[in-house]
């Protein structure tokens, strides 16, 4: 297997990491978005989107969210993923929770670092950090009394590990969370975690400011759906407004 991939990336991270769980063999190839449309990447998704895996038979998938499903039932060992219906269900609402609202509010803070001189920056970044401090707790709510959050590990975890991560980055405490501290220890403690944050270390260690990380091609920065959601509900509509106006902002090459 192929699976395109990017060490900051946390669609990616999650993928690479239940990959590594199971103990599969796969070529990682790195594309960073749709920043790069190589035409392997293009051929894969066409959303050139990462990950995109692509199977020993030429097949291909796309969507972090469908390729650990595709993994779970045509690797179900070891498992990522509930027996019980219940406990599968609540794995899939954490891992949209983290794939949609703690993206987009992480995304929002680094997007503000990005774009430091626009009047809306400070008001941004404090949003951003207020609401990702209110995630922190639902998800210090979810544990409960488990050491994960769906019984044992699951897919659930692994899209947690990617964005609870950037809370130290950002500057909020875990002090009155003591269950997701005590989950964080436990995480790092596994194998593919581990692989996984040193990859993000050795990346982060090259970047030398977060516009190099997050601006591509003339200044544009990448959006998409619930990333561009969260300035509107917020009320940075004039913030979009300009950068779209300015030609700042890029999308997917297709919506398919």
């Amino acid at each position: 297997m192929r699976l395109f991939t990017f060490a900051t990336s946390p669609y990616a991270r999650k993928v690479r990491m239940a990959l590594d769980f199971k103990g599969l063999s796969y070529e990682p190839v790195d594309r960073c978005y749709s920043l790069d449309h190589k035409p392997d990447l293009l051929g894969a998704n066409p959303r050139a989107e990462v990950p995109a895996l692509i199977l020993d038979d030429g097949r291909t998938l796309a969507d972090s969210t469908i390729i650990c499903e595709y993994l779970e039932d045509a690797f179900p060992r070891p498992s990522l993923r509930p027996s019980d219906p219940y406990q599968r269900a609540r794995m899939r609402q954490i891992e949209d929770l983290c794939d949609r609202s703690c993206d987009a509010v992480t995304y929002g803070y680094w997007i503000a670092e990005a774009r430091k001189s626009a009047p809306e920056a400070a008001a941004m970044s404090h949003a951003s950090r207020a609401e990702f401090a209110e995630l922190l707790q639902k998800l210090e709510g979810a544990l409960g009394e488990g050491d994960f959050f769906c019984g044992s590990l699951s897919i659930a975890d692994l899209a947690a590990i990617c964005h609870v991560s950037a809370a130290r980055a950002m500057g909020i405490e875990l002090g009155g969370m003591p269950r997701l501290k005590a989950w964080i220890a436990r995480m790092t403690a596994i194998p593919a975690v581990q692989g996984d944050r040193h990859r993000l270390v050795q990346a982060l260690a090259k970047v030398h400011d977060i516009s190099s990380e997050m601006v591509g091609p003339e200044g544009r920065i990448h959006w998409r759906d619930s990333r561009l959601e969260w300035p509107v509900r917020r009320g940075f509509i004039d913030f979009v407004a300009r950068e779209f106006h300015a030609g700042k902002m890029m999308f997917p090459p297709q919506a398919t």
